[in-house]
């Protein structure tokens, strides 16, 4: 209730989002056990750099990782885990950046190109570009690594395309060379095993976002992996001044929501999480498939759009000849009451179950019926 006083009091309108977990429309349902944990330690003072470094060796002890650290978001710690591969034989080189310190370039494919690369260029690497749009051979990767390269970037996301050298292969190469590699793995959750298998298949750095599925708070991620890269990130954070990293702030109410986080989802049933998923799929399948003028169908993706892409998700068309449209359908949906988030992807409108309820699926349903029912076939 507070919160609806809130939202009037602003002349914010709350939203029924269907296109899973967008940032821009608040990322996640954050657990109420991570409200309670952060509001249990707001009122307390704690030393925030021992905070980060026990919560750290907590969390990688319960993930069977060899490090982790809570960050302020995923493009947060790809900031920071930039700055700490770049440093990594030149420590001294810290308080300096982003003047590029010898070792400044991140090799990044062609494919994998995409608006998060700019948290890298702020700690002040200069992004490398191997491959094409068709394929990365390995031997682009192989003869771009040199003295200079502090790290190679793999966004997994990218690895669904077929012109994307996978996770595995890029290790091997990268590591042949003692070049660390970075995985963006911000919104590859579900499955829960993520958190550690990539740490413990060979990465260097792994990044999570807290605010998609392990529903953190908000502006809150988590990195896994090397010891003495993490311990440097730790170094180049808020509370310490002059750092690349003080603006990234990862305070103590983020710390103890994070914790919360990955505690509640590794105790989960994620199993149990899929059925629902699959209800709601089934449900929309089912109610919608029934409404005169449209094509109802399961949907994956195929491509990278908003991650996992194993989320089930509903896909709507219009038979042919229909009157309305599907952009006209999808601004339909977003005005009036209960306004509902979709996306359209390749002329068709998906509804992404990830965190939607059975009942905003009911008033999506609904909504469809009265906006269509004008209109004859």
């Amino acid at each position: 209730m507070e919160n609806q006083n809130l939202f009037e009091k602003l002349g914010v309108t709350p939203v029924i989002n269907a296109t899973g977990t967008m940032t821009s429309l608040g990322g996640c349902r954050t657990r109420p056990e991570v409200m309670a944990a952060m509001e249990a330690v707001a009122g307390e003072f704690v030393p925030l750099e021992e905070l980060h470094h026990q919560a750290g060796a907590y969390l990688a002890q319960v993930l069977g990782v060899e490090a982790a650290l809570v960050i302020a978001g995923a493009a947060a710690g790809l900031t920071l885990a930039t700055a700490s591969c770049m440093v990594r034989d030149q420590p001294d080189a810290l308080a300096k950046l982003p003047q590029p310190p010898q070792k400044h370039k991140v090799i990044i494919q062609c494919c994998h190109r995409n608006p998060f690369e700019r948290a890298i260029s702020m700690a002040g690497a200069t992004l490398i570009q191997v491959g094409d749009a068709i394929r990365t051979q390995p031997v682009d990767l192989e003869t771009a690594l040199d003295a200079e390269t502090a790290a190679v970037v793999h966004f997994l996301q990218a690895d669904m395309l077929d012109a994307s050298l996978k996770l595995p292969e890029t290790l091997e190469i990268a590591h042949r060379y003692g070049v660390p590699v970075i995985v963006d793995a911000a919104a590859e959750l579900p499955p829960k095993s993520n958190l550690w298998t990539f740490a413990q298949h060979g990465a260097d750095l792994v990044l999570f976002s807290g605010s998609k599925d392990l529903r953190g708070p908000q502006t809150s991620g988590l990195m896994v992996g090397r010891e003495d890269l993490i311990n440097l990130a730790v170094l180049q954070s808020a509370p310490h001044e002059h750092v690349i990293g003080r603006p990234l702030k990862a305070g103590k109410e983020i710390v103890a929501g994070m914790v919360a986080a990955v505690e509640a989802y590794l105790a989960e049933d994620e199993t149990a999480r899929f059925a629902e998923w699959d209800q709601i799929a089934a449900y929309l399948l089912d109610e919608m498939g029934s409404i005169p003028g449209l094509r109802v169908t399961p949907f994956t993706p195929t491509q990278p759009f908003i991650q996992p892409a194993i989320t089930p998700r509903v896909a709507v068309d219009l038979v042919d000849g229909h009157p309305f449209t599907i952009p006209g359908l999808q601004r339909a949906l977003w005005e009036g009451n209960s306004p509902i988030a979709t996306e359209i992807i390749r002329g068709r409108l998906i509804l992404n179950t990830h965190i939607l309820t059975l009942a905003e699926a009911e008033t999506i349903a609904k909504k469809t019926w009265k906006v269509l029912k004008t209109f004859q076939v």
